[in-house]
């Protein structure tokens, strides 16, 4: 449990330090690529209770992805990239 706390306190620290969103899309990147990883999973998966975990995971990893991108299109926009 403290080698997770850790890992998440250094992710907020790096998220608060990343001025030009390359620590973001590398997050994002690895959230996209987790959940390809997962949908292979679920597709190969048959214990129900295996599938219903790998199901909560997909859900977790894709509200992470829209946080991502959200916070990404909001840096952006605060830079002037907002497509004007």
């Amino acid at each position: 449990m403290h080698t997770e706390k850790k890992q998440l306190t250094d992710m907020g620290k790096h998220l608060t330090n990343d001025r030009n969103g390359s620590y973001r899309g590398m997050l994002r990147n690895r959230v996209l690529e987790l959940r390809r990883q997962t949908e292979e999973k679920v597709k190969k998966e048959v214990d129900r209770e295996q599938l219903s975990r790998l199901e909560a995971m997909m859900r977790a990893l894709t509200i992470a992805g829209r946080i991502l991108d959200k916070v990404l299109v909001e840096q952006d926009d605060s830079m002037g990239f907002g497509g004007y």
